[in-house]
C-alpha cells in the first residue's frame, strides 16, 4: 500500500510541475457552452457527488441549477432515490441529461428573467457561480425557494498550487476548455464572507478533493474545491458586514 501510494504521488509530479509552470491553451475558439459540452464529452463521476450524498436526505426533491449532462442528479437518484430536476444553459448538456433519464430543461441562470419555482427540498448550484457575471442575483433568487438547504460548490483559488503559481508570476488556471469560463474567483474564506454578505449562513462544509487528509485539516490551503450546505441567515442581509465597504475600513 505504501509503495502504491509513493508511486501515485511520484506519478503526480509532472502534472504538478505543469500546473506550476506550464502554458495552457483553450480547446474551443470562444466561450460557448454548447461547444464546451461537445468538447468535454460525457461526465460519469466526480468525488463531489459523495459530498452531496452526505448532505441530502433520501427521497428528497432536488433542483440542480447548471445540471450539465445530469451526472449529479443521476448519481443521487441511484444512491438516495431523490426526485430530481435540472436546468442548464446548454441545449447539448440538457439533451445528454435527458438521454440519461434525468428530467432537465434549458434555462439561463445568468438571465434577468430566470425564475426558480418554489417548493424544492434542496437546490444545488455546483461549479456554476464562478461562471456567471452576477452570482449575487442568482443567489438572491434562491431565497424562499428551498425547504431544507441550498448546496453550493465552488473551486478554491487559495489552493496551494494556485498560490505557488502566483508566486512564480503566473495566474492560477482553473478553467478546463476556455479561459472565459470563470468570471469570479474565491478563496474558501472569501466565499464564506460573500455568503454572509448575501444573507446566507454556512451550515456545513465538505471537501472531497485536493491533498488527502491535509485537505480536511487545512482546507483553505489543500482543498481545491469545497461543497457548502447553507441556509438563509435569520437576520437577513446585513447592511455592511464586518464594517467593510469597497475594500476599505469604515
Amino acid at each position: 500500500m505504501k509503495i502504491s501510494a509513493l508511486r501515485y504521488y511520484l506519478g503526480r509530479i509532472p502534472a504538478v510541475l505543469r500546473v506550476l509552470f506550464g502554458d495552457f491553451y483553450p480547446d474551443i475558439g470562444r466561450m460557448d457552452y454548447d461547444e464546451y459540452w461537445e468538447t468535454r464529452g460525457e461526465f460519469s463521476y466526480s468525488t463531489r457527488y459523495s459530498a452531496f450524498e452526505k448532505l441530502i436526505e433520501p427521497g428528497s426533491s432536488v433542483l440542480d441549477i447548471g445540471c450539465g449532462d445530469g451526472a449529479t442528479l443521476s448519481y443521487l437518484a441511484r444512491k438516495l432515490t431523490i426526485r430530481g430536476e435540472g436546468l442548464d444553459v446548454s441545449g447539448t448538456a440538457v439533451r445528454r441529461a435527458n438521454e440519461r433519464g434525468v428530467k432537465a430543461r434549458v434555462g439561463d441562470a445568468a438571465s434577468d428573467s430566470f425564475i426558480i419555482d418554489p417548493g424544492q427540498d434542496y437546490i444545488i448550484i455546483s461549479e456554476v457561480l464562478e461562471h456567471i457575471p452576477n452570482p449575487e442575483d442568482l443567489l438572491s433568487k434562491t431565497r424562499g425557494k428551498f425547504k431544507k438547504g441550498l448546496i453550493l460548490s465552488v473551486p478554491n483559488t487559495g489552493h496551494y498550487l494556485h498560490r505557488l503559481r502566483l508566486l512564480f508570476g503566473r495566474f492560477p488556471v482553473q478553467w478546463a476548455h476556455h479561459p472565459g469560463e470563470h468570471l469570479r474567483f474565491w478563496t474558501l474564506g472569501d466565499f464564506k464572507f460573500w455568503l454572509e454578505w448575501q444573507g446566507f449562513s454556512p451550515v456545513d462544509m465538505r471537501v472531497h478533493s485536493g491533498v488527502p487528509l491535509l485537505n480536511r485539516i487545512v482546507p483553505s490551503l489543500f482543498a481545491d474545491s469545497a461543497v457548502f450546505l447553507v441556509k438563509e441567515a435569520p437576520e437577513g442581509i446585513p447592511e455592511n458586514p464586518r464594517g467593510f465597504r469597497g475594500g476599505q475600513l469604515k
